[in-house]
């Protein structure tokens, strides 16, 4: 079963339904996630993330994972926005953790910095209404008390995008007059977690869910760079000639009847 299915993310007809739809990877994956305890694959993946200004993510004994998946958020004075998930990891004591995510796949940021008073790149609008949303607003215990508010992007990237998250912190430090922070990690950097979680878990259930979402991620190709096959074939000819020249400025192709070459054949 699909989160994305039943918030309404794929059409009745499945017109819209194709393997290039980030809500779908985001369902399937993060949806996945909430049947296994969070130390398991969402703890090491929140470790791999990283933020703009060089900080890494600091874990604590969290043990509760409460999700709600593209809530609207419309908050005073905020321009309102639809972040594909927002998290809340619980400790023992009732604090929360919440963390905003914004996951790509093939598209970019659905939205970039205008004339208004409110930030309204889309990053910079998740991280605005992120300051001030309460569990309240997202349908959860009001007792909770929140610690922390990170907002993670997740891409199929490489390497951390520094331009679209330098441009959203940009736009809301000019109009929020504050700094903030954006965190960042891959999905590619997932699958590599998958395995070695399999490596360890014996609970048939458990193991279940991360092979379906080890498989999903291979098969989209999301993945990390492995290597280099070794060749089949030896490159073995029966001779070669080499040619070297004294060091020039520019180079120029040897001529065989120069005085000044040097040339060897071996055969």
């Amino acid at each position: 079963m699909t989160v994305a299915e039943i918030r309404g993310k794929i059409s009745e007809s499945g017109s819209n339904l194709s393997e290039r739809m980030e809500d779908l990877l985001t369902s399937d994956v993060f949806g996945a996630m909430r049947y296994l305890p969070v130390d398991k694959v969402l703890m090491p993946f929140l470790q791999t993330a990283r933020s703009f200004r060089g900080n890494a993510f600091a874990a604590e004994d969290m043990a509760v994972l409460h999700a709600e998946f593209w809530p609207r958020l419309s908050l005073p004075d905020r321009s309102a926005c639809e972040p594909d998930a927002v998290l809340g990891l619980e400790t023992a004591d009732g604090s929360l953790h919440l963390f905003l995510i914004e996951a790509k796949y093939q598209s970019g940021l659905s939205s970039e910095e205008s004339e208004d008073p409110e930030p309204t790149n889309q990053l910079a609008r998740e991280l605005d209404n992120l300051d001030v949303v309460t569990p309240v607003h997202l349908g959860w215990n009001p007792n909770l008390r929140v610690v922390s508010r990170t907002l993670l992007f997740v891409t199929q990237d490489m390497a951390m995008p520094h331009a679209d998250l330098g441009g959203a912190l940009g736009e809301y430090g000019r109009k929020r007059n504050t700094s903030g922070d954006i965190y960042w990690t891959s999905w590619r950097y997932l699958p590599s977690l998958l395995q070695k979680a399999l490596e360890s878990e014996s609970t048939p259930c458990f193991r279940a869910v991360v092979e379906d979402m080890l498989k999903l991620l291979v098969r989209k190709g999301l993945t990390m760079f492995l290597g280099v096959e070794p060749t089949v074939h030896e490159f073995a000819p029966s001779s070669f000639e080499f040619y070297r020249r004294r060091l020039r400025t520019s180079y120029q192709w040897p001529d065989i009847c120069a005085k000044d070459e040097m040339r060897w054949k071996y055969t």
